[in-house]
């Protein structure tokens, strides 16, 4: 496999705590790789649904968001270009599937675990509350949401950035293994 493959074809899912700022690694990712994002925000909005109310989406809608996702990645995979995939996958079950849609698709799968500290994350939502740059998340969704993730095990290889300083490490890394491809 040549590197000019080995950096294309690849699905970076990002996966971390809402708040944890996997959309803003997301875009700067997409940046230097070249690549389209598929994020579920983004298709729950353009469904007039947002997750992060009580009561706001059930399992079906999240559901039906997934499967509009995977429809999203395997069309932007026919042409080989990477692709970064947007949301918390908080759950083994779904890192599991955009993987599998990954690997049918001859695309390597890197699963970025944006393992931002709770103290951070909450000082964010809580800025985002006075003055709002996103939707925010009810407090009793938030701790729902942080109760039931599921951080990515050893064998599922994840790229751990545990922090601003890591994230950076690792996109100036990424950026000059691109420039030397």
């Amino acid at each position: 496999m040549t590197d000019n493959v080995r950096t294309t074809r690849i699905l970076y899912a990002m996966c971390g705590l809402a708040f944890s700022g996997k959309s803003t690694l997301a875009r700067r990712l997409a940046d230097i790789v070249g690549a389209p994002i598929v994020s579920l925000d983004s298709i729950n909005r353009s469904r007039g649904l947002h997750g992060g109310q009580a009561g706001g989406m059930s399992d079906a809608q999240w559901e039906e968001t997934s499967r509009q996702a995977v429809d999203q990645l395997i069309e932007l995979m026919q042409c080989g270009s990477p692709v970064v995939l947007d949301d918390t996958l908080s759950h083994r079950f779904l890192r599991d599937r955009y993987r599998a849609v990954a690997t049918a698709r001859g695309y390597g799968f890197v699963l970025v675990h944006v393992d931002t500290p709770v103290a951070i994350v909450e000082a964010r939502r809580w800025a985002n509350e006075g003055m709002p740059s996103r939707d925010g998340i009810e407090e009793a969704v938030f701790m729902q949401h942080r109760e039931r993730f599921q951080p990515p095990a050893g064998d599922e290889a994840p790229v751990r950035l545990a922090g601003a300083m890591e994230a950076e490490r690792w996109l100036a890394s990424l950026g000059a293994f691109i420039r030397k491809s």
